[in-house]
């Protein structure tokens, strides 16, 4: 089991906010396109059956509801989706007052109001009082629609057989908008989910983990160690002389400095290794079943790449160089110890010139 399934991060912020806000809004306009497709063709089904059922009128009426339905369509994929929302809302609710009233509250068009109900709270309609009163307008709309309706004779009336296929129908279809409904929410909140603790994870810059699960993975690492006494090393690495590239080459080629670095520890370690931003220009890296020598010969490595990486500010090559300091954990010390053995060791190599790996002192 890997350590990032066993912590659940949260965050919040407007970055957070803001992405999850174009994300449902962009996945709610798909589902309301995909809808919007589905209802005009059950529309079409309905114009067949009336027709065959010779109720012109009924036919009529779902064709024109065809054609409404593909401008909302058009409306949708132009972006106009405040005008496509209407568009759909009025036909729902005038098709379902004329099919009752022309074939009698038993053949059930009414259900498909009751759909409006999740689709109203899941909408990406950012005010609490639009989503209240189109509920309380719907509410309305269908009390009004059981009081005239429910003992009105059809003015359209059809075979006792056909009325139940068609009421069996829609109760099926509102059944399925629901269910589909609530699986596309449960869906948005399970990738909402994910996006967010991703995003409490890493480090925005270098796309690493932050310092905040490191402490989390190595928690995980001390507990999984005590159990097993395998070994778990600790190494901690500084850019040499980073200050140097803000103050001449500007934040810009700090920055990129940073996110080549980040590369070059990202490709040196193996997938079970953490490589963490731990501030600034300081970087750890967890090495699970690693011992003192071979945290020593991982951290080598790095330092060579590093070296050998590209950096350019403008036309000019920029050397990059790293000190690393490698400490392993002992016994049942809390992880901040074993860190400050790193960090000791990695100021032992600042000492002595930088651009090194130097191992905790025995």
């Amino acid at each position: 089991m890997d350590a990032t399934t066993i912590f659940p991060l949260t965050a919040t912020g407007t970055e957070l906010a803001f992405r999850r806000s174009r994300s449902a809004s962009r996945s709610f306009w798909l589902v309301l396109t995909r809808a919007t497709l589905a209802a005009a063709a059950v529309h079409i089904l309905f114009t067949l059956l009336f027709w065959a059922l010779s109720r012109p009128a009924l036919a009529w009426l779902n064709l024109g509801s065809v054609v409404l339905y593909l401008v909302a369509c058009q409306l949708l994929r132009q972006r106009h989706n405040s005008k496509a929302v209407l568009l759909i809302w009025l036909e729902v609710h005038v098709h379902v007052a004329l099919a009752v009233h022309g074939l009698g509250w038993d053949s059930g068009f009414h259900y498909y109001l009751l759909t409006f109900i999740p689709i109203i709270f899941v909408s990406s309609a950012r005010h609490v009082g639009v989503k209240v009163m189109s509920l309380v307008v719907l509410c309305s709309f269908y009390m009004l629609l059981d009081a005239y309706m429910h003992d009105h004779i059809p003015t359209q009336p059809v075979a006792p057989l056909a009325l139940a296929a068609v009421r069996y129908f829609n109760i099926g279809t509102t059944f399925l908008i629901l269910g589909y409904l609530t699986w596309f929410y449960l869906r948005q909140v399970s990738e909402a989910e994910r996006r967010l603790r991703r995003m409490a994870a890493t480090d925005s810059l270098t796309g690493l983990a932050n310092r905040r699960r490191a402490q989390e993975i190595a928690h995980y690492e001390i507990v999984k160690r005590r159990r097993g006494q395998a070994p778990l090393a600790f190494v901690l690495a500084d850019i040499d002389h980073f200050k140097t590239f803000n103050d001449r080459h500007g934040h810009e080629t700090g920055d990129r400095v940073l996110e080549a670095v980040a590369d070059v520890l990202r490709d040196a370690v193996r997938e079970q290794d953490c490589v963490a931003r731990w501030g600034g220009e300081e970087f750890l890296v967890l090495l699970p079943q690693a011992d003192l020598a071979m945290a020593q010969r991982v951290a080598e490595r790095m330092r060579q790449s590093v070296a050998e990486c590209s950096v350019h500010a403008g036309d000019q090559r920029v050397a990059v160089t790293m000190t690393f300091g490698v400490a392993v954990h002992r016994g049942d010390e809390e992880m901040e110890r074993s860190i400050a053995r790193a960090d000791a060791a990695l100021y032992v190599g600042k000492r002595m010139g930088r651009n090194c790996v130097i191992g905790e002192a025995a």
